[in-house]
């Protein structure tokens, strides 16, 4: 049987939400409707809106919640003014009145920000908003998630993805954890969209005092394993998962999305050139890479046609 792959981010989701041990990390993420996107607009200023099922971050949207008190110009006229001035005392004592009368008078204009690449749009009410989002969406499946204000690095938003593999003993081991930052103007942190890697030190580290570092490192690599143990409840034939983390602005760390076709090669462009070898040596003895018993069987039969070939024409 093959390794098992779960394209739907809305099951995966699903089933992580089952589970104590991760569902504290999950953002409150819903189908995306129209009832879900005025929901999700009223409790966060921040939401993402997402195929439900792709890759490289095509297709995702953000939309921000603006919203502005004012106060109405003064229409009060000099000879109110004068009259007013002489009422003091009566003004003083319905001072109360007054009051609640200026509060109820503020109004709040909201406005609504869609950006998706470098692209921004403002709308002026939600129906507007949905009916762009609904000419973008068509009749595709898409997610409304709440956005996290991700931790920066040099001013630039960053992520991780913690890799989590079947080991050699088939138990669930993390093996790995890359950052990704942001290219700047951008909503998402994937390298195809212009992010570039660094090592979990660079970009964590400067945040946080030694103790509360090692903490966290520890936090994600019991997650991983949390994660995957937990999605294996539903899909037996699993053998890696990707968890794409978003630390944010206090450090708490959030599952942003789970790949069940994680990129692996990423990790040999880091300088820990023993933990790519323990990757590649879990992904070949399950499966997702050939071995290299096989890699040398394909290269000697080359070697010997080849070799063939060269004798016949001389």
């Amino acid at each position: 049987m093959g390794i098992q792959r779960v394209s739907s981010k809305w099951t995966k989701t699903a089933v992580l939400q089952r589970s104590r041990n991760v569902n504290g990390y999950i953002p409150v993420t819903r189908q995306y409707n129209r009832q879900a996107l005025e929901q999700m607009t009223e409790l966060f200023e921040t939401n993402y809106i997402k195929p439900d099922r792709g890759t490289y971050g095509n297709g995702v949207m953000r939309v921000k919640t603006i919203r502005v008190q004012s106060l109405p110009a003064n229409s009060v006229d000099s000879d109110t003014e004068e009259k007013a001035t002489e009422n003091a005392d009566k003004r003083h004592s319905s001072s109360t009145a007054e009051v609640t009368t200026e509060i109820s008078a503020v109004t709040v204009m909201t406005t609504y920000e869609l950006r998706y690449g470098t692209e921004e749009i403002y709308f002026h009410s939600l129906d507007e908003l949905g009916l762009a989002l609904d000419e973008r969406i068509q009749k595709r499946d898409y997610i409304i998630q709440q956005g996290i204000p991700l931790m920066k690095h040099d001013g630039l938003p960053f992520d991780l993805r913690v890799l989590t593999q079947k080991n050699l003993q088939r138990n669930w081991e993390t093996t790995g954890i890359l950052g990704r930052v942001a290219a700047p103007g951008k909503i998402i942190t994937n390298i195809h969209g212009g992010g570039r890697l660094a090592t979990f030190n660079e970009l964590v580290r400067p945040h946080f005092d030694q103790e509360r570092f090692q903490q966290l490192r520890s936090e994600l690599y019991r997650l991983g394993i949390h994660t995957a143990v937990q999605l294996q409840r539903s899909f037996p034939r699993l053998k890696e998962i990707g968890i794409d983390i978003a630390l944010d602005e206090d450090g708490r760390p959030w599952i942003i999305e789970v790949n069940t076709l994680p990129g692996i090669y990423a990790f040999g462009l880091l300088p820990d050139k023993e933990t790519y070898r323990k990757i590649k040596r879990y992904a070949r003895a399950y499966g997702r890479l050939p071995s290299k018993k096989g890699k040398t069987s394909r290269t000697s039969s080359k070697a010997q046609a080849s070799s063939a070939r060269s004798r016949t024409h001389r």
